[in-house]
């Protein structure tokens, strides 16, 4: 049963500061609600009071502007995977955001929800950090811009303090020639949790080879990192069987780097390295 509390819906970005510096650490933002919810009823979040902040205009739409493209924190998973300046610009995100949950959830969740929930399974995140992407925060005490990696400490934990609010991702437009792909295993193919995933950009150049590749991995390591050993490796040569099952190798080290041995381990390291294959050939293609 979830315990009483209050609940506010404030109408702009101000009021919604204010409210969150009133209530410090008393009280949670809501969204879409699909992750905030389960936790209430698990009775694992107990807040005083629920900001509702589904409405604030700031925090709605999808904008271009000066060679960026610009999220609000608000809008859906649907309404990211449908856009058409997301599919032309960032079509990597567009790929990961069409995969979440059911159509139900897709058309509550949304993307800072799906951010600021941290987890290391979150669909919208590799690709989140292989385009570069930049949080917008906003508290009554100001405003500032972090990249996506430097949002999370941990799992299901981010660095935000608790006044603050997400209220846009930006990236760069991507150039034409840019390729990528995102993949992911789950336990079934629809409204499942990802289990690993793998986010790639990839350019190419005269001589078929790597221009610059940019690969990020989902649900393997406790926070998000750019394989950069990885991308070093790729850097201009040709990507043949050898050298993808080469950089596979160093995909499955790093992530053991960061996680240590476990149990899982023996079975995650064979496939993150398919995976990521699999994510290279899509992105050749």
């Amino acid at each position: 049963m979830i315990p009483p509390f209050d609940y506010k819906i404030p109408k702009t970005l101000k009021e919604a500061c204010h409210l969150l510096w009133e209530a410090k650490r008393k009280t949670k933002i809501i969204a879409g609600g699909t992750d905030l919810v389960i936790s209430l009823r698990n009775g694992n979040l107990r807040p005083q009071c629920l900001i509702d902040i589904t409405n604030i205009p700031e925090l709605r739409g999808i904008d271009e502007k000066d060679g960026t493209i610009s999220i609000g924190a608000a809008a859906t998973h649907s309404e990211v995977a449908s856009s058409p300046l997301v599919k032309r610009y960032g079509g990597v995100l567009s790929e990961a955001a069409s995969m979440i949950g059911s159509p139900q959830i897709r058309n509550l969740g949304t993307i800072g929800g799906n951010i600021i929930n941290a987890s290391p399974a979150a669909d919208t995140i590799p690709p989140l950090m292989v385009l570069n992407a930049v949080g917008r925060v906003v508290s009554k005490e100001g405003e500032k811009e972090l990249p996506i990696s430097q949002l999370f400490r941990g799992p299901y934990e981010t660095n935000l303090k608790s006044d603050e609010i997400l209220v846009q991702i930006v990236f760069q437009k991507l150039p034409p020639d840019v390729k990528s792909s995102f993949v992911r295993l789950a336990r079934r193919e629809a409204m499942a949790i990802a289990r690993m995933s793998v986010a790639i950009l990839l350019q190419m150049e005269k001589g078929n080879r790597v221009k610059e590749v940019r690969i990020s991995v989902g649900a393997v390591t406790p926070t998000p990192h750019r394989m950069k050993d990885v991308e070093i490796l790729l850097k201009g040569r040709s990507p043949d069987n050898d050298l993808l099952q080469s950089a596979s190798k160093k995909i499955s080290e790093a992530m053991i780097h960061r996680t240590g041995i476990r149990p899982s381990t023996v079975y995650k390291k064979p496939v993150i390295e398919a995976l990521f294959i699999r994510a290279m050939r899509e992105a050749l293609e």
